[in-house]
């Protein structure tokens, strides 16, 4: 009987304890949204295909020119062109306006502008192009030919050389120019030097013949002199061949540059007869005389 009192006790307490209950998470009722079906009968509801785009506005062609222009840039890409050529050869003139008996200018710069100049070659084939005939003056030289060599020394020597009491030169070495003509021997370059007061002027004369668009073969002919009337023929085995490039060329200036890739710089004079500038691409098109 104890034991039954006990046990109704205990269980009595149980029911109005004070620890707190364990909380459980409140259900919440999963929903899913609803997709309605629209079906007429046994079958569904037809859905249209989208329309299909018209071929007509579609079927786009570009004309020609504008694909052309498109590719080429049109005039304002041409023009671009024109002013980065035109930059570069007033920074190339003002480079070596001094010309070879000045001051010797940095070589990296002259470099530089070259580079620049020459992806703008306004002529396609300078080898062939009549462009080339005309008097031009040399305003720089880096080559390695005979004729450039002995003209390097003769011009290291004159500056070397002592004045005369009077402050003058004793040694004077003039502009050197080469002047180049539609019959072989096509090139003919001289240098007027004059020691006190004697005078005489050096040419060099040589062939040039045309192997490509824009490389050139150059022989040696002759030396001459003014002075008595004397002629050096270039004869076997005393000959001289080499071939050179021309990288630039319009209708006032001409890049030449050697086998090694080392250029000379020339700037055509006003008696040599100038081309119009207009007339710089219809020439390039054509064969000069005797290029060949």
């Amino acid at each position: 009987m104890r034991t039954l009192l006990t046990l109704a006790i205990l269980a009595v307490s149980a029911a109005y304890t004070l620890l707190p209950l364990r909380s459980t998470a409140p259900v919440v009722p999963a929903c899913r949204p609803a997709v309605p079906y629209v079906q007429m009968g046994d079958e569904p509801f037809p859905v249209e295909p989208p329309a299909a785009a018209d071929a007509s506005s579609m079927d786009v062609k570009a004309e020609p020119a504008a694909v052309e222009q498109a590719l080429v840039g049109g005039d304002d890409y041409d023009d671009a062109l024109f002013e980065e050529g035109s930059i570069a050869k007033e920074a190339l003139k003002s480079e070596i306006a001094d010309g070879l008996k000045g001051a010797k200018p940095d070589r990296a710069v002259v470099g530089e502008i070259l580079l620049a100049l020459e992806a703008q070659n306004p002529t396609q084939s300078p080898a062939t192009s009549p462009l080339l005939n005309g008097k031009w003056k040399f305003l720089y030289a880096s080559g390695a030919s005979p004729g450039l060599k002995a003209l390097t020394l003769l011009m290291k020597g004159a500056k070397s050389a002592p004045k005369s009491p009077s402050g003058a030169d004793l040694v004077d070495v003039g502009d050197t120019y080469l002047t180049i003509r539609p019959e072989q021997p096509r090139a003919t370059a001289e240098v007027k030097v004059r020691v006190l007061s004697f005078e005489n002027t050096v040419k060099l004369a040589s062939k040039l013949e045309a192997e490509s668009a824009v490389r050139l073969v150059e022989m040696y002919t002759e030396a001459q002199s003014e002075y008595m009337s004397l002629k050096l023929p270039f004869q076997a085995p005393v000959e001289y061949k080499r071939s050179v490039l021309i990288s630039y060329l319009d209708d006032e200036m001409m890049v030449v540059r050697d086998a090694a890739g080392r250029p000379d710089v020339l700037m055509r004079v006003a008696e040599g007869g100038n081309f119009p500038s207009s007339d710089v691409d219809a020439a390039s098109e054509a064969e000069a005389p005797g290029a060949s």
